[in-house]
């Protein structure tokens, strides 16, 4: 690994900072032939704290950091010299063998690298502690969706697999297949798997293979095949599997390459299989395998390819088949091959697509195949190509998906092909594309699965196609239902209603879930404060339509006001009463009233806007404030006041920062009121909160806060 050979090398300074640079622009970001590629992307800083960054490393062993140079006080150096001499100053205080993975863009600022307890510890007492912040972990190292079956690591480094296994690509000692994961391995760092094989890289950098064998693909020499994992390789830092041919990369950025050759793809510039190991090229940072094919991304990102080429899937502009590398792209972060096409995400976060396009794969809206490389999507954060389907996630957190759709594949509950891509997921972590299914894990740790399942390739128990995502049995989510309905707001018109007469409730009702489904009925009871069962009928019923993840559905219903006094109205959700789902309390949510015996008015402030927008520190700025009377009857709003960076409720009566009267409204009028002048104070992020109660008589509206509403706002430099 990139440690040994730092901690070896004892020259001069200035050679050992030569030596630190080459190790470091060796970029270790693996993408696993039908898994995916994607960028190492910065956690949260708030996680940044010694306690919490020495709690993550005690629950994994290791983690990623990553260590912001350039607003270090200790790393503030002038040139780009000075900066490589930091890092090399970095790395040098850290124990032997407390780090590796060192990964650095040229130039950059950011350093990341793998520390385990005693790495870690010796950066927090370093002059760069303050500078340190928890990184994503290699996401897309740790978990593939093969041809039939699946491989995950958990965090303990334990691997896992299910699905086909014919050909003992399981690696369990049979040919069972497996519908719900079994383990195989510990101390993994990384995962491949082709049609009937896998291999798994430990975090010693040794490499073990197993399962078909038919054309060397597991390296050991022989063509025998394995039902349990063999070593093949030492000194390995990535690895990347397709259907019978394998690409191994070690720490020096060789790359080794065996099993089928048929069309070169392993770039030695013969079509003869290899039962070991060949290497091919030098300075390579990540590798790709696809099904006839390879890619290779080099330190100074540019992108090579060579192998079949009948769909233009080399993507130098032919069809022609190259039994060596041709370049292809530059600037590129990360990349992916399938079957017949490729994806490479360039370090700007554009996504380019090229090869067959059949079913949209794609993603540019056409069924053309391209044979040199096309823009199809910005603001990508990772990439996995599958068979001639295409994930991709944002920098948001998104999946996206596009392409041939049997079986379900894209995740989107349809069987439609789509030719650009569609949102499937929100808070995804990593994924990977395979033939017929798709994995992705979220940013909790739970596993997800969708698309074909007749050998039990999803891992939830059994051998049923999923339209949508699945979480698979013992990686986290829900096992009963992925489906959680919620109310999530219950308004009243008028708020303040007349006795014996009639008010109108609009209901909302969200599907908070990973997966779509059907609420069932929504029930609403009038002036009923306990708590209902779950089959007690409701005082009015309403059959709801399906809900996407996510989604919302609002319901308006008119209900008979009663006597006068103060009452409760109960709403009530769930599903077929399935209160598992989202195990909570049967989805009640209540809303305080007061049913009055005569007209009354109603006062609230509906709307705030700023001009301009984004105050200037030191300036003013103008605030248009809304007041609406949703009562029955007209009356005074008395004054409006308002509060400047003031996030906090008011007590009834506070005086405010500026205040303006607002005079007297119809039931059911609006009055928009401009407060000019405003001042601007300091750049921040600030909140203005504005305040309506005629003489502080809460009673007037039942309404919490005093009819109170915030308007965050920012005060820029």
């Amino acid at each position: 690994m990139i440690f040994e050979l730092l901690q070896r090398h004892r020259g001069s300074r200035g050679q050992r900072a030569a030596l630190v640079l080459a190790c470091l622009i060796l970029t270790l970001s693996l993408a696993l032939g039908q898994a995916a590629a994607g960028l190492t992307a910065p956690g949260d800083t708030a996680a940044s704290s010694a306690d919490a960054l020495r709690a993550q490393v005690a629950a994994a062993g290791w983690m990623t950091v990553q260590v912001d140079l350039g607003t270090s006080a200790s790393a503030a150096r002038a040139t780009a010299d000075d900066l490589e001499q930091t890092v090399q100053d970095l790395l040098f205080a850290l124990p032997v063998a407390s780090y590796d993975t060192v990964e650095r863009a040229a130039g950059s600022d950011s350093l990341t690298l793998r520390v385990d307890a005693a790495g870690l510890d010796a950066l927090l007492g370093s002059p760069w502690a303050a500078a340190i912040a928890a990184a994503g972990n290699p996401e897309m190292q740790r978990l593939v969706a093969g041809t039939y079956h699946s491989l995950a690591l958990k965090t303990d480094g334990s691997l896992w697999v299910w699905g086909y296994n014919r050909y003992g690509q399981l690696g369990d000692g049979t040919t069972t297949d497996r519908s719900t994961p079994v383990p195989v391995l510990t101390g993994v760092a990384a995962v491949s798997g082709g049609y009937g094989h896998s291999l798994a890289l430990k975090t010693d950098g040794s490499l073990w293979a197993w399962g078909a064998n038919w054309s060397g693909q597991l390296g050991d020499g022989t063509h025998t095949q394995h039902l349990t994992p063999v070593q093949v390789l030492t000194g390995v830092a990535a690895v990347s599997a397709d259907y019978d041919h394998t690409l191994a990369l070690k720490p020096d950025g060789s790359l080794w390459a065996w099993g089928a050759n048929r069309w070169g793809q392993i770039g030695d510039g013969t079509t003869t299989d290899r039962v070991t190991p060949v290497q091919t090229l030098t300075g390579v940072a990540a590798v790709s395998a696809g099904f006839g094919h390879s890619l290779a991304l080099k330190t100074d990102g540019s992108l090579w390819a060579w192998g079949w080429s009948y769909y233009g899937q080399l993507g130098d502009g032919t069809t022609i088949d190259r039994s060596t590398p041709v370049q292809v792209l530059t600037r590129v972060a990360a990349v992916s091959a399938s079957f017949w096409h490729n994806l490479a995400l360039k370090t700007d976060g554009s996504l380019w697509a090229w090869g067959g396009n059949e079913y949209g794969e794609l993603g540019d809206g056409t069924t053309t195949s391209r044979s040199t490389p096309i823009q199809v999507l910005t603001g990508v954060a990772a990439v996995s190509a599958g068979y001639q389907y295409t994930l991709a996630i944002k920098t948001d957190g998104s999946l996206w998906a596009w392409g041939g759709n049997w079986d379900g594949k894209l995740g989107d509950g349809t069987w439609r092909t789509r030719l650009t891509p569609v949102q499937v997921l929100t808070g995804v972590a990593a994924m990977s594309a395979g033939y017929y299914f798709t994995l992705a894990r979220k940013t909790d740790g739970s596993l997800w699965a969708w698309g074909y399942n007749g050998y039990g390739t999803l891992g939830d128990g059994t051998t049923t196609r999923r339209l949508r995502p699945v979480p698979v049995v013992g990686f986290g989510g829900s096992s009963t239902s992925d489906a959680d309905f919620t109310v999530t707001n219950v308004s009243l018109n008028p708020s303040a209603p007349l006795a014996d007469g009639t008010f109108n409730a609009s209901i909302t009702v969200k599907n908070r879930g990973t997966q779509a489904g059907n609420p069932g009925r929504l029930r609403v009871w009038t002036n009923q404060p306990q708590t209902q069962s779950c089959d007690a009928p409701g005082d009015t019923e309403i059959n709801l339509a399906d809900l996407p993840a996510g989604a919302n559905q609002t319901v308006r219903i008119s209900l008979s006001a009663g006597a006068a006094g103060y009452k409760t109205l109960r709403t009530f959700i769930d599903g077929q009463c399935l209160t598992t789902e989202p195990n909570e309390t049967n989805n009640q949510v209540t809303k305080g009233y007061r049913v009055f015996a005569q007209p009354i008015a109603d006062f609230v402030v509906t709307a705030i806007d700023l001009t301009p927008n984004r105050p200037t520190a030191g300036g003013t700025f103008s605030a248009a404030v809304t007041v609406k009377n949703r009562g029955t009857g007209p009356g005074d709003a008395g004054a409006l006041a308002l509060w400047i960076d003031q996030p906090g409720v008011l007590a009834c009566g506070a005086a405010g920062d500026a205040a303006v009267p607002v005079g007297t409204l119809a039931a059911g009028a609006s009055r928009t009121l401009t407060l000019d002048g405003l001042p601007a104070g300091a750049a921040a992020a600030k909140s203005l909160r504005a305040f309506v109660d005629a003489a502080c008589v809460t009673a007037e509206a039942y309404d919490g806060n005093n009819n109170q509403r915030v308007q965050p706002y920012t005060v820029v430099p």
